[in-house]
């Protein structure tokens, strides 16, 4: 039927390309051997019986032949696949070995882009293609290519060809081998390789996880970072940036928020004399009110004037209407003198002792204290009350004057409300900062496996 004859509206559908393919016949074993580009083709090897073939020679004159039957590769033959924007055909296959590592590459022909490589190392798949211009090595420090800039990765080492199949635009063969450096940067690599005093530069890109696979029809592979390849970017570097950011943001949404929760309120206080080696004494200070839910209490005591003596104070946090009660205590201490080593103090005249999550109510706070003096060796402070009083002043108010069994001090105890624990702003930081501890990790021991098979010279990348 006619264009002519279509019916209105209905578009007709173009004949499909001519196939490009020209088949001929093996001169080893007369099977069918296609050539999908010809006139760049240097050799072809026969896919029923391995030899390989001259493809200039009108008769496909025979190389070499193959002593053993060839085995089908995972991307056959003929498939097509878009990569990058591009459509491939696989037009050769080869396996190569450095004597520790295989892997196989696919050369790739596209009319309009030339050959291309597609590497297989049995993880993940690179896409290589030959340099246009040759690598520079600007202050003789790595190399640049692309834009990009490249280290050496480890010594030259030798590739060995160990099977071939398809068509090729060099002679290509089982045994061939060629020495090769590789320069890295992460996600790219440069491989020369020096044959028979030519060198050839290829860049090879990483592809993402699938891509060849979902562009050829191979089958998916499992992602696994156990054997990194050396150019191969740590899965782990996205996910570290990531994590750092989210627990800065937690750290500080904690620190504003503990501000914002952790201001306090004073609710009670009161004052009394202490007596230095006199009888405990004790007071109570009433009607303590907690609001109601769980709330944080503080107790604050002051005996600022204290020298070379101490005071013990116990504590008794009783709900009125219950009876319960919440026991704690403190030290306030102050200690002075003078030895080889020339003066030196120690301790702390304002302890405070702080109380979680108090159930709501009224309470009373009992306190009982006892103040004791201290006659260490090398003290600055004399041991007696007459000389105590006179050194120290107290007959000027130093220490607010002397009770009835001796000198006295000033201790100042009160009751706050409200605030955080540090301890609690501690433990908010060391779980938020777990999970970016753990990428790090995980991402240090990627790059340490990613290099392990550096020479102990080369290991600057």
């Amino acid at each position: 039927m006619s264009d002519d004859t279509l019916a209105p509206g209905v578009t007709p559908v173009p004949a499909p390309p001519p196939s490009t393919v020209k088949p001929v016949n093996c001169p080893n074993c007369g099977g069918t051997v296609d050539i999908r580009v010809a006139g760049t083709t240097v050799s072809v090897i026969c896919g029923h019986c391995g030899s390989t073939l001259d493809a200039t020679s009108p008769e496909l004159q025979v190389i070499a032949r193959a002593d053993k039957a060839l085995r089908t590769p995972e991307i056959p033959l003929g498939t097509r696949g878009v990569l990058r924007g591009k459509t491939w055909e696989v037009v050769g296959y080869q396996e190569r070995t450095d004597e520790e590592v295989r892997w196989a590459e696919y050369l790739l022909f596209n009319p309009y882009e030339g050959y291309a490589f597609l590497v297989d190392d049995g993880r993940r798949f690179n896409l290589g293609l030959l340099l246009d211009k040759l690598p520079t090595s600007p202050w003789g420090l790595g190399l640049q290519a692309d834009g990009l800039s490249f280290s050496r990765f480890g010594d030259p080492y030798p590739v060995r060809t160990t099977f071939v199949v398809g068509e090729f635009y060099w002679r290509v063969a089982v045994g061939e081998t060629v020495k090769e450096t590789d320069y890295v940067t992460p996600g790219t690599m440069l491989a020369c390789e020096d044959a028979q005093g030519e060198r050839t530069w290829t860049r090879l890109d990483m592809l993402d996880w699938g891509e060849a696979e979902t562009a050829f029809g191979a089958p998916g592979r499992r992602r696994e970072y156990s054997h990194p390849a050396p150019h191969e970017r740590s899965p782990f570097k996205s996910q570290l940036f990531e994590a750092w950011v989210i627990g800065l943001i937690a750290a500080v949404t904690l620190f504003i928020v503990s501000g914002m929760a952790g201001s306090q309120q004073r609710i009670a206080g009161t004052t009394t004399d202490a007596i230095l080696d006199g009888p405990e004494k004790t007071l109570v200070i009433k009607d303590v009110v907690l609001p109601p839910g769980r709330s944080r209490v503080e107790i604050d005591a002051d005996a600022s004037g204290l020298d070379n003596s101490w005071v013990d104070l116990d504590y008794s946090l009783t709900d009125q209407k219950t009876q319960d009660s919440i026991d704690s205590y403190g030290t306030a201490e102050f200690y002075s003198g003078s030895d080889s080593d020339g003066p030196w103090s120690e301790g702390d005249q304002r302890p405070s002792v702080s109380l979680s999550s108090i159930p709501g109510g009224t309470y009373d706070l009992i306190v009982t204290l006892s103040a004791h003096k201290w006659n260490g060796a090398g003290s600055s402070a004399p041991a007696t009350d007459a000389s105590l009083m006179g050194g120290h002043g107290f007959a000027d108010g130093g220490w607010g004057g002397t009770g009835a069994g001796g000198v006295t001090v000033p201790v100042t105890v009160t009751v706050d409300r409200g605030g955080i624990f540090g301890g609690n702003i501690v433990l908010g930081l060391i779980v938020i900062l777990i999970w970016p501890i753990i990428v790090l990790f995980r991402h240090l021991g990627f790059e340490k496996r990613r290099k392990a098979v550096l020479s102990s010279g080369d290991d600057d990348d």
